[in-house]
């Protein structure tokens, strides 16, 4: 019999800042207006930047972890540090699982598009002159590499880049290799630290929002640009809740913008719904960015699918994290599930009446809810959808 896959724990990081701070951005009346920062040119944007408190320095994390001094490929960049500070509060239930399962018995997934590129990025602004610049920081693999050396996994390890769907393609990667028996348990999830040459990719598109992101808004202008990200404890030991179901397709269709009929999209959301069980969940954690055509296309695929579900968007609170996207967008499942509440959708302006009919509630509101469906999706028509519910009493 194919084991099934249950969240056990989880850590996140974003602007919002730790699960607290996350699970109280998503059930407030209003948002928090995400930090202004300057771009490569100067120019003033929004972004979603991370409290400096959280991101815990070189220093702590060698006295905390002394085992990675060993380890003279690892550098404690931005990105690193991030990845140091999601682990930290995960590292006893690891260490059980290895005790209970043995250290080559628990996989590490992680999803990452920037990665290396913030360990590298002042080597770029100096002219590459430092001696201490090697070729190897900027590798996508760098924050698995770093959390390999703290947690002291033997098993698979390794991380998937498929921008904006990484971490939730990291979430399923790592399922299956528990669904076939490969790894008893896993740590997923995923990341990404800021990067000024991220933001002027993006910026180069045409893509960020010249104030504050609207999500299925009227005057909806872009992406507003954040760091962060989460880690999962997955485990085929029973908990509240199951990773019950995935999805993945591919559009063909553009290198960066959505197939509009939402075909490929609606595919991999019936093959979610299909495995978990169901024919729609109660909330859907919308993928969400602000941008005219995504937004479009996401709605008409919910629309089409789960025109009853309650919807909304976290990127107006967190700000499009990239790697970490999917993974933050679990966290608000998770989140939801556990308050039995169902998050607003926060935004300033009016829906777009063109956009096909879903069900955005205005202010978070208390209701049953025993199942979340996250949409993401990526550059090149990359979709992957994943469905996590919550143990009924039917179930026990």
């Amino acid at each position: 019999m194919t084991a099934k896959v249950y969240i056990h724990q989880f850590s996140s990081l974003s602007t919002a800042g730790d699960n607290a701070g996350y699970l109280e951005a998503i059930f407030a009346d209003k948002r928090l207006p995400l930090p202004w920062i300057d771009d490569f040119a100067g120019k003033r944007i929004r972004f979603g930047q991370i409290d400096e408190r959280y991101l815990i320095s070189e220093k702590t994390i060698k006295e905390r972890f002394p085992h990675v001094l060993n380890n003279l490929t690892l550098r404690w960049g931005r990105g690193n540090r991030l990845a140091a500070a999601l682990a930290i509060p995960l590292v006893e239930n690891v260490n059980h699982l290895i005790e209970k399962y043995g250290a080559d018995r628990v996989a590490l997934v992680i999803g990452a598009s920037v990665a290396g590129m913030t360990e590298t990025e002042r080597f770029f602004f100096e002219g590459k002159k430092d001696s201490a610049y090697r070729d190897t920081d900027l590798e996508m693999y760098n924050p698995a590499r770093a959390l390999k050396a703290i947690f002291k996994l033997k098993g698979p390890v390794y991380t998937i880049s498929t921008a904006c769907t990484s971490s939730t393609k990291a979430m399923i990667s790592a399922a299956r290799l528990i669904h076939s028996g490969a790894v008893d348990a896993a740590i997923c999830g995923g990341l990404d630290a800021k990067s000024l040459f991220t933001i002027a990719g993006f910026e180069s598109l045409g893509a960020v929002s010249s104030g504050l992101t609207q999500p299925f808004g009227e005057h909806r202008d872009g992406i507003n640009l954040g760091e962060g990200g989460a880690l999962f404890i997955l485990d085929k030991d029973s908990s509240p809740y199951e990773l019950a179901g995935w999805g993945e397709s591919s559009d063909a269709y553009h290198i960066s913008s959505p197939e509009p009929e939402a075909n490929a999209v609606q595919k991999a959301i019936k093959h979610a719904l299909q495995m978990s069980e169901m024919v729609a969940p109660d909330f859907v954690c919308a993928h969400g960015t602000g941008t005219r055509k995504n937004d479009e296309m996401e709605a008409l695929a919910i629309h089409n699918l789960m025109p009853n579900a309650s919807v909304c968007s976290t990127k107006t609170i967190t700000g499009h994290t990239l790697g970490g996207a999917g993974a933050l967008c679990a966290v608000a499942a998770l989140l939801a599930l556990d308050a039995q509440k169902f998050p607003g959708h926060l935004i300033e302006d009016n829906v777009d009446p063109l956009i096909a009919t879903i069900k955005l509630n205005a202010k978070a509101t208390t209701g049953a809810v025993t199942s979340v469906l996250c949409n993401s999706f990526a550059f090149g028509g990359n979709n992957a959808v994943i469905v996590i519910k919550k143990k009924t009493n039917a179930d026990h």
